[in-house]
């Protein structure tokens, strides 16, 4: 009797102790204050700055509350021994990207995320921004000077546009990003210095942020979630909330590290058979080739099942919503097989989602 009463002690005092360590590890959590950030991505920003555009949908059909536009700006190089060897478009994106604001916030729009998307096709080997890296110092350098103008001319629009939030200040630019943290951490502080009110955020593939070393210097730790899943035809919503769990337990490590909530600033599933095993590796959107739509809602669904209730979450953008030329004479056909979200089940998954009240 003696024993099971001094083991029934044992399991107490352990119990206490789990509980105290599990109180202590909660303190440790960054969690988010403010409304949950339901919002979707926009790439064809090109297409809302023109003429025949009559804005985007985006809010009457999914309740999305923040919209990041991504446009797609390329670096290019100059060999006439000028003194601008590197240079963004940058007067011709911010010109396009007003046109573009003015546009989807007379669609309702109220909140709205800058996200550039840099090319650096012109002057690397590859066709994936995240692997462009220099060689030199001295090129660095001149690259991060036209780097810097272009994060400045975008962070002006908030200026002009109250309604510009929040700044992405790179997208999945592993290399660089890694080589360079003191250059991030520099153009962090003069963002800040100028743009006080300005959120900043930086949105890292799912294979590097957990090696971003700046993360504390930032509002948000961003992640663009296209980690690989499940290799089925047709996962079911609880197998692919089995995959997310360790990876869920992995982006929570690191935003512990840093002291910052996490915000994905994209995430999405594409409406193709076995989409989930490599995301990024599917082939081009193609009309009516081995479309799934029921392996993209289920996705969409584990996804909200799995992240959208931690309080150390503080939203995400979807990816994506495609932009029509004309909203009164649509062109776009759900029966593809890409990211877009458009009149497919994952449409309704997503609403409803974002339907609910976050507090």
């Amino acid at each position: 009797m003696r024993y099971f009463k001094m083991l029934g002690i044992v399991l107490l005092l352990v119990s206490c102790a789990s509980d105290e360590m599990g109180r202590e590890d909660l303190r440790d959590i960054p969690v988010s204050t403010g409304e949950k950030i339901t919002g979707g991505s926009v790439l064809q920003v090109f297409f809302l700055a023109g003429r025949q555009n009559n804005g985007t949908d985006i809010v009457d059909r999914t309740n999305a509350n923040w919209l990041a536009m991504s446009p797609l700006i390329p670096l290019s190089q100059h060999n006439s021994g000028g003194f601008r060897p590197y240079e963004f478009p940058v007067s011709e994106e911010t010109f396009k990207m007003r046109r573009a604001i003015e546009k989807v916030l007379s669609s309702g729009v109220r909140n709205i995320l800058l996200k550039p998307l840099t090319s650096f096709v012109a002057i690397s080997d590859s066709n994936f921004w995240g692997d462009f890296f220099l060689e030199t110092e001295v090129e660095w350098q001149e690259m991060e000077k036209a780097y810097t103008e272009l994060f400045l001319g975008f962070a002006a629009l908030s200026d002009e546009f109250p309604q510009v939030r929040m700044l992405s200040i790179g997208n999945e630019l592993r290399e660089f990003a890694t080589r360079r943290p003191v250059f991030f951490k520099g153009l962090i502080s003069r963002l800040r210095a100028e743009y006080p009110n300005l959120k900043l955020t930086y949105s890292a593939n799912w294979d590097e942020y957990d090696r971003i070393t700046f993360w504390e210097y930032l509002d948000y730790l961003g992640v663009n979630s296209y980690f690989p899943l499940v290799d089925a035809k047709t996962p079911q919503v609880e197998e692919i909330k089995e995959a997310l769990l360790p990876i869920k337990n992995d982006i929570l490590s690191v935003a512990r590290k840093s002291g910052v909530p996490v915000l994905f600033t994209e995430y999405g599933f594409r409406s193709i058979d076995h989409g989930l095993r490599r995301p990024w590796d599917n082939g081009p959107n193609q009309v009516g080739v081995n479309v799934n739509l029921q392996a993209q809602a289920n996705a969409y669904t584990a996804f909200y099942e799995t992240f959208w209730d931690e309080p150390w979450v503080a939203g995400g953008f979807f990816w994506e919503w495609f932009v029509e030329v004309n909203l009164n004479n649509p062109g776009f056909r759900s029966n593809e097989n890409g990211w877009y979200i458009n009149g497919k089940p994952a449409e309704a998954v997503v609403r409803e989602q974002y339907s609910k009240v976050f507090n």
